[in-house]
C-alpha cells in the first residue's frame, strides 16, 4: 500500500510539474505577444505624433509668414506710426523690467547723465519731429490715431497667435 501511495504521489507530482511547465510556456508566449503588440502600438502612436507635429509646425510657419507680410504692409503704409509704436512698445517693456540694487549702484551716476542727455535729445527730436509732421501735413491727432491703430493691430495679431496656439494644443490632445 505504501508503494501504491508513493506511485500515485509521484504520478500526481509529474502531472503537476507538466501542467506548471505548460502554464509557464503559455505565459511566456503571451507575454512575448503582448510585448510585440505594445511595441507595434507605441510605434504607430509615435508615427501619428510625428505627423501631427509636422502639420502643426507647417501651419505655424504659414501663419507666421502671413503675419510677417501683414506687418510689412502696415509698415510700408504707415512708417511713422510704426516707429512710434515701436518706441511705445520699447518704453512699456523698459518700464516693466524691475531695477536691481546692484544696477542702481553701478549704473546710477551714469544713468542720471544718460537720462539728462536723453531728455534733452528727446525734446529736440520732438520739436524737429513736430516741425516735420506739420510740414508733411500730419497733425498730432492723425499720428495718435495711427499709433492706436497699430497698437490695435499688434494686439489682434497677438490674440490670433494665442488662439491658434490654443487650437493646436486642443487638436493634439484629441
Amino acid at each position: 500500500m505504501t508503494d501504491n501511495l508513493r506511485s500515485k504521489a509521484s504520478e500526481r507530482y509529474a502531472q503537476a510539474r507538466t501542467k506548471a511547465g505548460q502554464a509557464l510556456s503559455e505565459g511566456r508566449a503571451r507575454a512575448g505577444q503582448a510585448l510585440t503588440e505594445g511595441r507595434t502600438r507605441a510605434g504607430q502612436a509615435l508615427d501619428v505624433s510625428r505627423e501631427r507635429a509636422r502639420e502643426t509646425a507647417a501651419a505655424t510657419r504659414a501663419r507666421a509668414v502671413q503675419a510677417r507680410d501683414k506687418a510689412a504692409q502696415g509698415l510700408k503704409g504707415n512708417p511713422l506710426a510704426a516707429v512710434a509704436g515701436g518706441l511705445a512698445v520699447g518704453a512699456i517693456i523698459a518700464a516693466l523690467l524691475p531695477r536691481t540694487a546692484r544696477e542702481k549702484k553701478l549704473v546710477g551716476p551714469v544713468s542720471r547723465s544718460v537720462k539728462n542727455t536723453a531728455r534733452t535729445a528727446a525734446k529736440v527730436a520732438g520739436t524737429v519731429a513736430k516741425a516735420e509732421l506739420v510740414a508733411l501735413g500730419v497733425s498730432g491727432d492723425t499720428a495718435r490715431k495711427q499709433v492706436r491703430d497699430l497698437a490695435g493691430k499688434i494686439g489682434k495679431a497677438a490674440s490670433s497667435a494665442g488662439e491658434a496656439a490654443v487650437k493646436t494644443v486642443r487638436k493634439e490632445k484629441q
